[in-house]
């Protein structure tokens, strides 16, 4: 997939076929719209074309403590969208020349003029331009004038619930995980390089795997997951804690820490991803490290059994 990253943007005019969002998480319902993005795409002989920024816009236009934060960065976005058969994504760069763009600017100057925009995919909440100007029915109105194809995306729900970047990060901050992955359509996933710690774990039989948690995604409900780590070829089962260890920590930095109970790897300043699978429990602080020591074992043979069970 080809991916357009700067400002001014550097697209040459061709045909192409739209999908406007954020796409944050990359759900069953942003899903089901790429989807249509590539069949309509295929059948009238046009690029199929991700628009997305590569920052939240409310992150930047609202109240900071209104945001959680994303479900995940702009890289693991790309990959989603790609794995769905995109032929390229711009990412247009959270900036003031594009933060002042007006809702007529992006549609007429740049989709239309300058993108060679034929069709337009968008879902039935969709904004867009200076501050979320523009909306559904001005698109309506310009679609026909232009006679370009717009097509509005109902929404997907799972029970009565609307799948939704904002549900879904209300349920990792709840650790209903299990309920985040039905809405995703995979297993929410925490990225990152493994560094090396205090090595605490190994000397208590446990050697972790640490993952420094990114400021910017939406942070998980602190305390024990069941959870897996994907390397290469390989699922391999785990439990991982994510919190600030309070019993042995005096610091606030979250962390993110793995154990693989059936293999001992060295993966230190590799990249890993820890697909979290469903939440076990709070995190506690400890009156001692043989206390923490005790309910680790017994939260590694609830897991293993949650594991075995196929539980998820």
């Amino acid at each position: 997939m080809k991916v357009y990253r700067d400002f001014p943007f550097q697209v040459v005019n061709q045909p192409r076929a739209i999908a406007l969002g954020f796409f944050d998480g990359v759900h069953l319902g942003h899903q089901r719209l790429i989807k249509e993005l590539i069949t309509l795409s295929r059948s009238r002989g046009l690029i199929s074309t991700v628009f997305t920024f590569d920052d939240h816009p409310y992150s930047n236009f609202n109240n900071p403590f209104k945001f959680s934060g994303l479900i995940q960065k702009s890289k693991g976005r790309l990959t989603g969208i790609a794995e769905l058969n995109v032929q390229e994504t711009i990412l247009a760069p959270m900036i003031d020349q594009v933060k002042i763009i007006s809702a007529t600017d992006f549609f007429h100057k740049y989709l239309l003029k300058d993108f060679g925009m034929q069709a337009l995919i968008v879902g039935k909440d969709a904004r867009f331009g200076y501050r979320g100007q523009g909306n559904v029915e001005l698109l309506k109105k310009w679609a026909k004038q232009t006679e370009i194809d717009l097509l509005v995306i109902d929404d997907v729900k799972i029970g009565e619930s609307k799948i939704s970047s904002t549900l879904i990060r209300e349920l990792i901050e709840q650790g209903n995980i299990k309920r985040a992955n039905q809405c995703l359509g995979y297993d929410y996933r925490i990225q990152g390089e493994v560094v090396r710690g205090k090595k605490l774990g190994r000397t208590l039989g446990f050697p972790t795997l640490n993952i420094i948690f990114d400021a910017d995604l939406v942070k998980p409900r602190f305390g024990v997951y069941a959870s897996h780590v994907k390397l290469k070829n390989q699922i391999l089962p785990a439990i991982t804690s994510i919190g600030t260890n309070p019993t042995v920590s005096r610091d606030n930095n979250i962390k993110v820490e793995t154990y693989i109970y059936d293999k001992n790897i060295d993966l230190y300043d590799r990249e890993v991803t820890v697909a979290l699978l469903d939440f076990v429990r709070d995190e506690i602080n400890f009156k001692s490290v043989d206390a923490m020591k005790e309910r680790i074992l017994s939260d590694l043979d609830l897991v293993k059994r949650m594991h075995e069970q196929d539980k998820f």
